[in-house]
């Protein structure tokens, strides 16, 4: 959760970055088109290079304490810490804490990498030392050595200095350093005890980190080749650097020697280091032109190189750094898969956007000059009919942009064509080209990112969008061509047969009427006729299009033939045979796995977890997530069991616990003694009464069939409701003859309440499904028929009897349960007078069982709402609604009762205190 807080506050910088820099990158792109662009393409190469120089110093520079890895894993992690370290102010430690974290996670030491960072420090500034030595001499020699350059570098040569003294603790005197260690530690925790916090840094901490220090420099200091290499590489970093700055005095022909070229670096890159603001924004751009105009450059040219590089410098690693954060270890893969979220959230964000730029756009006038321009060489007519096509591409785009959302790959197709369109249309109504650049990169952006949008759309609506879209264009043809031709009366136009199939044509698809002037109002309701006809028809095609793939037929008999053989050898739960149930649809994984699946709307719910081998449980996970986004679906587990729950959480997914499930262990059962009295009595009680329970193996009597039927009936009226699927079954003939049920029998042999039995497969554990009884029966009837069901068990050699689950019971009562289940805790304590949730945990608190979580996992808090709607489809049907008012009427009249009891308690209780004062009064 923490790295989630932490991805999603990383984009809020970036975006927050980008637009509090935006009026620069503008002057940063103005500045780059005014040199020769051969040049500027060197520089960007050669920034380029610089940091995959970087990338290989950090690599030499780990291998120099101890920890291996390798070049093409830090690259990303290079420009992901420099963008880091733009966006939050730590000095460098954000950075740094990114490398450490991919070390640990390849099980290499994080003290060591730490060290080995600090080392690439050290070898950087040990490096910019001789080219900063190089820098005083020259401005020394030209007379333009200030007071605050000779301070500041002073500062540097100790700062570099008390680096290289901290390895050198570790390798001559690593109790110095431990005791320099432990007092940092008590110092920070001091300082965290005032936020009553006193162990931000835990016991040990200053130990272990000396012991590692001087572990690394004696590795450093047995390999003094290597520390060689690291300089070397070092020193290589900042040689592309230099020339990097070399190619920008070319771009913009200033001529400068190298030793001019070197101080202005060394004296700015100095300020950059001991600056306080992130990536030293704000310190290079004011400093670099003033030691370069001491050194004799031109105020304008300098000022152009400086803005060159610092924006060069600046912008694309932190931009190729926050492209690639997505792909590092310290988001991945939960948080790559909320990265990947985040770019298509991003994406529907800027579609939207953009199409209401293209309505406002439109609706505003062009700028005078570049009217007069376009006015040159195109006709009113176009500009007019670009701001139009302007405005339907952006209403367009606003549409389309809720289909990005569910990474429909017909709508990204249809934004690239409405970006392109509306582009064009940009230019041709006032040559804004700014719109359309950005448009441009909107499509470029999209284009980058094609495979975030994989979901197919729904075949049989987009066949009949386009079907309607045809036939509305054919009625409309034969309708409008028609009406002007026969109507033209109605317009100060007479109308030629062809003419009146062009101007019908022109208004269907542009809302653009070319010269018609309506002269009567059935001329004018004629001719909005077809502009409604034009845009509901458009509307409904786009909704169609953006429509998710629906479910609309069951699994067929080979896919159900498929899953009961992997059910049967897997399963290992108690709903395992209900993923068997006709309403279920399948997916197959690769490695052998099945998920038995019910889709509704935009949700697709699975019934449990994967079924099939362990080894595949992973890939049956994103396997089943990734064939979800590919239809259009969010996808969701529906009560999961603990043993994956952090495969759920690395695949993306969030995890909440919707209750127990009650486990008895039969070899613990008994009737004796205590424990056994809850069961003892009724037993006794309905035996001498003459009731009886059977257990009927399979197949069931048809007469037997009708009389559990009836049961059923009576007990459906009895609980004003109806027969539930997807997680229960449901009294269906074939179902209940091929179960196993048991039966409790009065004294007149009439049936009075039922169970049937379902098998675990994999487990040795057995469970009820449908567990009904007649309206009046014996009081201790179901004590009876569970009391004996578990005998039975036991006899028959099962080791556990699972009683199902108990909804929310055991859920957010620990101080640390997400918030969503302390609210299902709250609904549990308050609400029982309704749904009655408490009784039945009670029930089931008679056998004394084990108590076993089960978990509800979804793609996110936003998507609850969907899930559970589309869990309520599941279980009650496409009609709930109809059933849920039913059901509600009771339960509001119940709810009306207690308020009124209430009400009236409180208003008998202050009757009462006021007889109590007035008698009081009186006797006083």
């Amino acid at each position: 959760m923490k790295r989630r807080i932490l991805f999603w506050v990383l984009i809020i910088a970036f975006g927050w970055v980008l637009i509090g820099r935006f009026n620069e990158i503008e002057k940063l792109a103005q500045t780059l088109r005014s040199g020769r662009w051969q040049w500027v393409a060197l520089t960007a190469a050669l920034q380029l290079g610089y940091y995959a120089a970087t990338s290989w110093l950090y690599q030499v520079s780990f291998k120099a304490v101890g920890v291996e890895t390798r070049w093409r894993n830090l690259l990303p992690l290079t420009f992901a810490a420099v963008f880091v370290n733009s966006t939050a102010p730590s000095g460098g430690a954000a950075g740094v804490a990114l490398y450490v974290d991919e070390a640990t996670r390849r099980n290499q030491s994080g003290a060591k990498t730490a060290v080995g960072a600090l080392l690439v420090l050290v070898a950087n500034f040990g490096a910019f030392l001789l080219l900063l030595t190089v820098a005083l001499i020259t401005l020394f020699t030209r007379h333009d050595l200030l007071s605050y350059e000779i301070i500041t570098g002073i500062i540097m040569y100790l700062y570099v200095g008390s680096m290289v003294a901290l390895l050198g603790l570790g390798l001559w005197h690593p109790e110095w350093l431990l005791r320099v260690l432990q007092k940092v530690q008590n110092g920070v925790n001091r300082f965290s005890g005032w936020f009553r916090n006193p162990t931000l840094v835990r016991a040990g901490w200053a130990e272990h980190n000396a012991d590692e220090f001087a572990a690394s420099a004696r590795a450093m200091a047995a390999q003094p080749r290597q520390l060689l290499r690291v300089l070397v590489v070092a020193l290589l970093t900042h040689a592309f650097d230099v020339a990097s700055l070399f190619a920008l005095f070319r771009a913009f022909n200033v001529t400068a020697s190298v030793g001019v070229i070197i101080a202005g670096y060394s004296m700015t890159l100095l300020f950059w280091i001991v600056s306080p603001t992130p990536n030293g924004i704000g310190v290079v751009e004011g400093l670099m032109p003033l030691v370069y105009t001491s050194l004799g450059l031109p105020t304008a040219e300098a000022t152009i190189i400086t803005l060159a590089f610092r924006g060069l410098t600046f912008w694309i690693p932190f931009l190729i750094g926050f492209a690639l954060l997505r792909h590092l270890p310290t988001f991945a893969p939960m948080q790559r898969g909320q990265a990947h979220l985040g770019q298509v959230r991003l994406i529907a964000v800027l579609t939207g956007a953009m199409g209401l730029l293209n309505v406002l756009s439109a609706s505003t006038p062009a700028l005078a000059d570049r009217a007069a321009i376009l006015a040159q060489f195109s006709p009113l007519a176009v500009p007019w009919g670009g701001n139009l096509t302007a405005v339907l591409a952006g209403f367009a785009l606003i549409v389309l942009a809720y289909g990005l959302t569910q990474r429909k790959r017909t709508a990204w197709f249809a934004t690239v064509i409405a970006l392109l369109v509306s582009a064009v249309s940009h230019l041709l109504k006032g040559l804004d080209y700014e719109e359309a650049a950005l448009a441009g990169l909107l499509v470029v952006y999209l284009l980058w990112q094609r495979a975030q949008f994989q979901a197919r759309a729904d075949s049989p609506s987009l066949r009949q969008g386009v079907n309607a879209l045809a036939g509305a264009l054919a009625f409309t043809l034969v309708y409008g061509t028609t009406g002007f031709y026969l109507l033209d009366r109605h317009y100060s136009v007479n109308f030629s047969l062809d003419a009146a199939l062009r101007q019908t044509v022109v208004m269907f698809t542009q809302f653009y009427d070319p010269g018609l002037q309506p002269i009567t109002g059935f001329g004018s309701y004629f001719a909005g006729s077809i502009y409604a006809v034009g845009g509901v028809t458009l509307a409904y095609a786009l909704v169609l299009l953006l429509r998710p793939v629906i479910q609309r037929r069951p699994a067929t008999q080979e896919d159900w033939e498929r899953a009961k053989g992997i059910v049967e050898q897997y399963g290992r739960s108690t709903l395992a045979r209900f993923v068997l149930f006709h309403d279920k649809a399948y997916w197959f994984s690769p490695g052998g796995s099945v998920v038995g699946y019910v889709a509704k709307a935009k949700t697709a719910v699975a019934l449990g977890d994967p079924i099939g081998p362990t080894a595949d449980a992973a890939a049956a996970v994103t396997g089943f997530r990734n064939f979800c986004h590919n239809q259009g679906w969010q996808p969701a587990f529906y009560q999961t069991l603990p043993d994956y729950v952090e495969l759920y959480r690395t695949a993306g997914f969030d995890v909440v616990r919707t209750g127990h499930e009650a486990v008895v262990n039969l070899h613990e059962f008994t009737l004796d003694g205590k424990a056994g009295k809850p069961f003892r009595v009724p037993i006794n009680k309905l035996n001498r009464l003459g009731h009886r329970a059977d257990i009927i193996s399979p197949p069931l009597s048809q007469d037997l069939l009708q009389e559990l039927h009836e049961v059923s009936n009576e007990w459906l009226v009895m609980m004003h409701g109806k027969e539930m699927r997807f997680s229960l079954g449901w009294f269906d003939d074939d179902y209940i003859r091929s179960s196993v049920v048991i039966v409790v029998r009065d004294e007149m042999r009439r049936v009075t309440a039922f169970a049937n039995l379902i098998p675990e497969y994999a487990r040795n554990e057995v469970s009820i499904d449908l567990m009904r009884r007649r309206h009046k029966v014996e009081n201790g009837t179901m004590e009876f028929l569970f009391g004996s069901l578990l005998l039975w068990s036991r006899e028959q050699g099962y080791d556990t009897f699972n009683l199902g689950l108990s909804a929310l019971s055991g859920v957010g009562e620990a101080p640390d349960d997400p918030a969503a289940e302390k609210v299902m805790h709250y609904v549990y304590d308050h609400v029982n007078q309704f749904y009655n949730f408490q009784g039945l945990h009670t029930f089931k608190e008679k056998f004394n069982p084990t108590w076993e979580p089960r978990y509800i996992v979804f793609p996110g808090y936003a998507s609850l709402s969907a899930v559970w709607l589309a869990l309520t489809r599941a279980g009650s049907g496409d009609d709930f609604w109809r059933g849920y008012a039913r059901e509600l009427q009771p339960m509001v009249r119940q709810m009306a009762h207690f308020v009124h009891e209430r009400y009236y308690r409180r208003q008998r209780a202050k009757a009462n205190e006021t007889d109590v004062e007035s008698v009081a009064s009186t006797h006083s």
